[in-house]
């Protein structure tokens, strides 16, 4: 054997070995990865409860005008949950809370659709609940706008727990 063909297979060994090294690091890695996500999906269970999280406007026509939904959403722990934002999924949506006195907040949309999306700010107390008007414009996407449309709204709190507040229409001329 020649000192070329030791050293080639010296070489080999340490490549496989360094590949087997490689491949059980990059598996605990996956481990590790799907540990947290496994966590961050239970830390994200939104401490919100919504008893109704969809609804379905049926056909609505676009000449008819907009059309609204309000959906409740309680805090049922034993602390105060401070909701940060309220962001749409289209710009053919907007969410309002509806306050005490019935006043409506300003509008909340999607980001990036008139300037940024203010913050919410809103303080859901224990055992308390905040109503939240949905408003979807039908002819927010003209003509081509026709058709089963489904939209959501997200509610997430100083946690990073998300409520989501979906609904589906079919859209007419």
């Amino acid at each position: 054997m020649t000192k070329q063909m030791v050293i080639s297979i010296i070489v080999i060994i340490i490549g496989v070995g360094g590949l087997v090294w490689w491949s059980k690091s990059v598996d605990n890695k996956k481990l590790n990865i799907r540990g947290s996500e496994k966590y961050h999906l239970a830390r994200n269970i939104s401490t919100l409860t919504a008893p109704e999280t969809f609804y379905d406007f049926g056909t609505i026509s676009m000449k008819n005008g907009n059309v609204s939904k309000v959906f409740k959403v309680t805090n049922l722990t034993s602390q105060d949950i401070k909701i940060l934002s309220i962001t749409t999924s289209c710009m053919c949506t907007t969410a309002y809370i509806i306050k005490e006195d019935g006043s409506k907040s300003r509008p909340y949309g999607m980001p990036g659709h008139g300037g940024a999306v203010p913050k919410a700010n809103a303080i859901v107390g224990v055992d308390e609940s905040l109503d939240i008007e949905v408003v979807f414009d039908p002819k927010a996407h003209g003509p081509a706008g026709i058709g089963l449309i489904e939209r959501t709204v997200f509610l997430e709190d100083e946690n990073g727990n998300t409520v989501e507040l979906k609904f589906r229409a079919n859209v007419t001329p």
